[in-house]
């Protein structure tokens, strides 16, 4: 994968651009135009492993986020939106300016209280609660998601791609629903993406063929969200030179289960999911394998004042579900058996310093390296089990 570097001055000039084009996107918006933006810049500190950047016993700025959102309705029945973004997170994430979706939204059938529809482009993945928004700080529970469901080394793989998906919702008297289904080709090209289907960076490449995608989401009248997602994606290795690989597949299947609950001034929030992934055909350096990961959290947000809002959550990640403690794994390669797991225990802070400026303050208890950033930690017996992060983070946007 080739990625475009920026030095700290180049993030700080675009943060700086989005943040004078307010007085613009006020001239062009209309009733059907709509330009908004954010930037954001994190601090990030650990002990014992790194974590987006040079962070181990010290401070990584290698988190920065920057993004112009914009959408345009020509037809009452037709809506375009899009995104460009700007991304740094370390080794893991160095693309730095990209596309992040470009869809067209067609809704072909509308009531007062049904519509159907068809979304196409390069298109956001109905992944659970938080994924179609995840690249905005202010639409996320915390600085970082549950990195459990939402694993920051498979970003690229969730995010956005090409395809299309049928939607449709409806509301009556028992709630709102709605679904989404459709085909879209994944994005498996990015060293992070390797690592986890992998092991470690590759010669060759892993070309997406496809995926289907479904969610089903019912918003009862208590207050309620209630959501299944599917997701079967299938890629092919093409290897590289001198490459110890052969031309494999890998296959990712996952049925998340998400249950939300807001009571007033708290939201309790749980998600459940089983990935499973298969290899095949890469060869003796990498035999056969199926796994089931086990994927679990439940967070509680209290929104203490009205500015002011307390975050506590509990994430579990097992990368085999018959080997939690990840012993056998450590008795057939040798590696750290901690590999295997991550248990994280997560307390944030939030303030709404005014409408548009939000600074937050997280800090992170984790037993495991299961979701620690491969680019970032490259040398698996280096990495330690028992591990501390802090983070801080301010938000802009107009």
């Amino acid at each position: 994968m080739t990625a475009s570097r920026f030095s700290g001055w180049n993030s700080l000039l675009l943060s700086g651009l989005l943040a004078a084009l307010p007085a613009w996107a006020n001239d062009l918006a209309g009733p059907r135009y709509q330009i908004q933006g954010f930037a954001a810049q994190g601090l990030i500190g650990s002990t014992n492993n790194n974590f987006f950047g040079d962070s181990r016993d010290g401070v990584s700025t290698e988190f920065t986020e920057a993004g112009l959102h914009g959408t345009w309705q020509p037809l009452d029945a037709l809506r375009l939106s899009g995104q460009v973004l700007y991304r740094r997170a370390g080794e893991s994430d160095q693309d730095g300016l990209r596309l992040d979706y470009a869809q067209a939204d067609w809704r072909f059938f509308q009531t007062e209280a049904t519509q159907f529809g068809i979304k196409f482009g390069k298109v956001k993945l109905p992944y659970g609660l938080y994924n179609e928004t995840r690249d905005v700080p202010f639409t996320r529970p915390g600085i970082l998601l549950p990195q459990s469901v939402y694993v920051d080394n498979s970003r690229d793989l969730l995010l956005a791609a090409p395809g299309f998906f049928l939607h449709g919702a409806s509301v009556q008297k028992y709630g709102a629903t709605d679904f989404l289904l459709g085909w879209v080709r994944p994005d498996f090209n990015s060293e992070s993406v390797e690592y986890v289907f992998l092991g470690n960076t590759r010669p060759g490449k892993l070309e997406g063929k496809g995926a289907l995608g479904a969610r089903l989401r019912w918003d009862l009248p208590t207050d309620t969200t209630l959501m299944v997602t599917y997701a079967d994606a299938k890629a092919g290795y093409v290897p590289g030179n001198a490459d110890p690989l052969a031309a494999g597949d890998v296959r990712y299947r996952n049925l998340l289960f998400t249950l939300q609950q807001r009571l007033d001034t708290l939201t309790l929030t749980a998600e459940y999911g089983e990935p499973r992934g298969k290899l095949s055909g890469f060869g003796a350096a990498l035999p056969d394998s199926a796994r089931t990961v086990q994927a679990f959290y439940l967070q509680g947000e209290w929104r203490f004042r009205p500015a002011w809002e307390l975050m506590l959550r509990h994430d579990l990640f097992y990368r085999d579900k018959n080997d939690r403690n990840g012993r056998q794994f450590q008795a057939a390669t040798g590696l750290p058996a901690h590999n295997m797991f991550a248990r994280d225990w997560t307390l944030g802070l939030r303030w709404d310093a005014t409408r548009n400026l939000m600074l937050r303050a997280e800090y992170h208890y984790v037993n495991g390296t299961g979701w620690l950033p491969g680019p970032d930690n490259p040398a698996f017996f280096s990495r330690e089990q028992y591990w501390n992060m802090w983070l801080l983070q301010a938000a802009y946007r107009f």
